[in-house]
């Protein structure tokens, strides 16, 4: 049976089977500015959708809220005529 492949496994390109794009440096090794963007880019992406996600699951929803999601859906005629 084969060793499962460790740490300090280092993968060899052959003619058949090049580097994968997932493994090439030029992709995957960036710097220390871009990652720090990418991760200020990624909290700020996580609070936006767990905000949204309350809200969208929230048990004490109005009623308000219940027709405003059935006139987005086309459920539910608005009452008024809305022109943008």
């Amino acid at each position: 049976m084969a060793e499962p492949p460790s740490s300090s496994f280092k993968y060899k390109p052959t003619l058949l089977f090049p580097l994968p794009p997932q493994l090439h440096p030029a992709t995957y090794d960036v710097s220390l500015e871009k990652r720090t963007a990418k991760a200020k880019l990624m909290a700020i992406r996580s609070r936006l959708k767990c905000h949204y996600l309350l809200e969208l699951n929230n048990p004490q929803q109005t009623n308000r809220d219940r027709k405003e999601k059935l006139i987005q859906e086309g459920k539910y005629e608005r009452p008024f005529p809305m022109f943008y």
